[in-house]
């Protein structure tokens, strides 16, 4: 496929013609990542827009100061482009690490050959710009969506909770408004004691078949409309849950909300946890109390 053809499938310059394309090709390079490698790292400076051809990467985020733990704060996927404030912005320190998830072909255009085409071609250089800065308010939309979920979420942790299974339904409605469009919603939490997921949760929008939970339940989408949510600590199974929308989603609502399901999966395991040992340190104190009173 040539570099026009290559453009023309990425929504950034659909609406180029093929002249400009050719001549827009001139100022970038291409270049290729291995599955795991790292583009740029966080807090490198840098003055790079990324145009992702095919393959995946992930921009994440640093958890320690060792780099050795990382939150995933977006996973991109062909079309999409990161990298833009470096380019919008002279000498601006990247605030997150972009990595090859899986093998990646890239157009990388320097910020000085940016702003030459701009120059040379301002309609279509004001387009393209006007084209980038649609899609990061769209990102920003979405991350104070997230934000303020995450808020609401924060409150459930701090309330108290009778039991793992009434932490998890109360997680689930909490959700269920941040979703877009109709949504069913089922979630199980495990009995360690038959090795068996059981239902504490249904919420249904629209008419559909009853998901069918694999064995062992792991993240990820099933499909183009639903998405499998597992939720474990310690090494252990504690809950899953099942979001089916009741139409398909594109690849960057997909995305978009693999990250948010990865979090809300994250901390929903750890909170499960701590009421499961708030649960036995009050039986505990309950039996002391019992044995103290006989």
């Amino acid at each position: 496929m040539s570099d026009t053809a290559k453009l023309k499938e990425i929504p950034l310059f659909r609406n180029l013609s093929e002249s400009m394309l050719a001549e827009f090709s001139g100022y970038f390079k291409q270049t290729s990542y291995g599955a795991g490698d790292v583009i740029f790292k966080e807090k490198s400076t840098g003055d790079t827009l990324y145009i992702l051809v095919n393959g995946e990467v992930v921009i994440e985020k640093a958890l320690d100061e060792e780099g050795r733990e990382f939150k995933t704060l977006a996973i991109l996927s062909a079309g999409d482009f990161f990298g833009e404030m470096a380019v919008l912005e002279e000498g601006q320190a990247r605030f997150a690490q972009a990595r090859a998830s899986a093998d990646a072909a890239l157009f990388e255009v320097g910020r000085t050959q940016f702003f030459a085409f701009i120059k040379e071609h301002p309609e279509t250089g004001i387009s393209i710009f006007s084209a980038i800065m649609r899609t990061v308010f769209r990102r920003l939309q979405h991350t104070s969506s997230e934000l303020t979920m995450l808020f609401d979420l924060s409150r459930l942790l701090l309330a108290q909770h009778k039991s793992p299974a009434e932490f998890l339904a109360a997680v689930m409605t909490e959700m269920r408004i941040y979703l877009e469009g109709e949504w069913n919603v089922r979630a199980y939490t495990y009995n360690i004691f038959n090795e068996e997921y059981e239902e504490v949760y249904a919420r249904e929008m629209f008419k559909g078949v009853p998901p069918q939970l694999p064995t062992r339940p792991q993240n990820g989408w099933d499909g183009d409309n639903r998405y499998v949510l597992e939720c474990s600590a310690e090494g252990r199974r504690l809950a899953c849950a099942v979001f089916e929308r009741s139409e398909k989603l594109s690849s960057v609502e997909k995305n978009n909300l693999a990250t948010i399901f990865n979090t809300i999966s994250s901390i929903a395991g750890s909170a499960m946890i701590n009421i499961e040992h708030q649960a036995e340190a009050a039986m505990l104190a309950q039996l002391r109390k019992t044995k103290n009173t006989i």
